[in-house]
């Protein structure tokens, strides 16, 4: 009833806390809630907070703030921002627990999840006094209003994501799929809890485009489909017991997070090597009533892709908890660090899914080195070994150099700013040795596209200009 509590003290590690209250603007003062706080700057002298509104605000049903601060919190300038990009001429609402935070050094992120608006990152360079909007997967259903838009089946952000920088200040993003249907007006919806899925996409990468089908699971057939194996679409269920299907007891506990795999976290050490957990329905763990979600893991090394995945919770210890909200450190040395919590029942006590009950939270720190198999001697094509193309920027043709190391399926695809593809080359089964790719252009527009070399089980992106 009182706004946010901030709590100071003048020495990191020691001394007394003091505790000052936080109002929000005019109207809405003792509203402000869901608070997320990073600090950046080369000491951390910039503290970034946002906050959800709770009410509506500036002609949203609720609204994202933003506030930063130079001197330990005492004055914030801006103060209760809503970023261009953010504010109703863009969305309805932002709603409560849908964005979360990043940041290293002079770099700020933003990322908006939600199965009901765009995949968002906001993006500062410069500690915020600069954002950049990038609209990760356009909605298929632009400005959704809860009781006015009815849909057709999409496939959607599962309400989970997270957002990593690295040390080349490029973002880095992880977050669950689902697929749900809007039928009719009012707050209630459809979802489809075997719809399976993590995504992934870093500023390299072309974005998502706004067809119904955009992030449909590569194993479910959809032509439309925009999501690769081990490129875009890096985690899903586990055939854990090796019998070629996913066998499960007769129901699926979902959460608020709606995805069969789901609650992502990512981080990306000083060498640029990605490291991603999640929560995961895994078969054969389960209390006759719902299988339990479990933790896994999955590494990318900058040359080498996506290693093998690492079930976390295997050990017998931990056969009988249902383990979720994994979320990872910023930081890593040679382990990366994360905390998840567990308990015996699938579901939230809160939604009145099971009764209250002994909650723990668990740290892990997991070695790099068990994360590493799969990943690396065995690429066939890397970052290095795949050429920028030449001349670029061009009008006319250009060249992709491709070196491949063993003998392999070879193919070149180029995409758009929208994700639709413009161009595609295969060459089928290709000798190792040096590959000579040269792509015609007269016929696309002007602009930025992203061209992708896959080789085998490796693929690599890169961006070209057409002026």
């Amino acid at each position: 009833t009182a706004g946010l509590e901030i709590m100071t003290r003048e020495n990191r590690g020691t001394g007394d806390w003091t505790q000052e209250n936080y109002l929000g603007p005019a109207g809405i003062e003792n509203d402000p809630t869901w608070p997320r706080i990073v600090t950046s700057g080369d000491e951390n002298q910039y503290i970034h907070m946002m906050y959800n509104s709770y009410v509506e605000y500036e002609g949203q049903a609720t609204a994202l703030l933003y506030s930063r601060s130079e001197d330990g919190g005492e004055t914030w300038d801006p103060q209760d921002e809503i970023l261009e990009g953010l504010g109703s001429d863009y969305y309805t609402e932002i709603g409560a627990d849908s964005y979360v935070f990043a940041a290293r050094g002079d770099v700020v992120a933003i990322l908006i999840a939600d199965a009901w608006y765009d995949l968002i990152l906001m993006k500062s360079e410069d500690n915020g006094d600069n954002w950049e909007k990038t609209v990760i997967w356009e909605h298929p259903y632009p400005f959704f209003d809860w009781e006015v838009t009815i849909t057709d089946t999409f496939f959607c952000v599962d309400n989970s994501g997270s957002v990593a920088i690295g040390p080349d200040g490029k973002c880095h993003v992880v977050f669950g799929m689902n697929r749900v249907l809007h039928a009719e007006v009012g707050t209630t919806y459809s979802l489809f809890p075997y719809v399976d899925g993590i995504g992934y996409w870093n500023e390299d990468m072309p974005t998502f485009s706004s067809d119904r089908d955009a992030l449909a699971g590569p194993q479910y057939g959809y032509e439309n489909s925009e999501m690769i194996e081990d490129y875009n679409y890096i985690g899903w269920t586990q055939d854990v017991d090796g019998d070629g299907e996913i066998t499960l007891v007769d129901d699926v506990m979902y959460y608020r997070e709606i995805g069969f795999s789901t609650m992502p976290s990512i981080t990306v050490d000083d060498d640029n090597q990605v490291f991603v957990v999640w929560a995961s329905t895994t078969e054969t763990y389960d209390n006759f009533d719902f299988n339990f979600k479990k933790i896994w893991s999955r590494a990318w090394i900058p040359g080498g892709g996506w290693g093998e995945f690492y079930h976390v919770t295997e050990s017998i210890i931990h056969i009988f908890d249902e383990s979720i909200y994994p979320t990872m450190a910023l930081n890593s040395d040679d382990d990366i660090h994360f905390i998840y919590q567990a308990d015996g029942t699938p579901g939230l006590a809160l939604d009145d899914e099971h009764d209250y009950q002994e909650n723990r939270i668990i740290h892990v720190t997991l070695s790099k080195d068990d994360l590493y198999t799969g990943i690396g001697e065995e690429a066939i094509i890397s970052d290095e070994s795949v050429s920028q193309n030449f001349p670029n920027p061009f009008s006319g043709t250009t060249t992709i150099t491709v070196y491949m190391n063993e003998s392999a399926n070879l193919s070149l695809e180029i995409m758009n700013l929208v994700g639709q593809k413009v161009y595609e080359a295969d060459r089928g089964v290709a000798n190792d040795g040096t590959h000579f790719f040269q792509v015609d252009a007269r016929s696309f527009e002007a602009g930025i596209y992203f061209y992708t070399v896959r080789a085998g089980n490796n693929a690599v992106t890169k961006k070209m200009i057409v002026q």
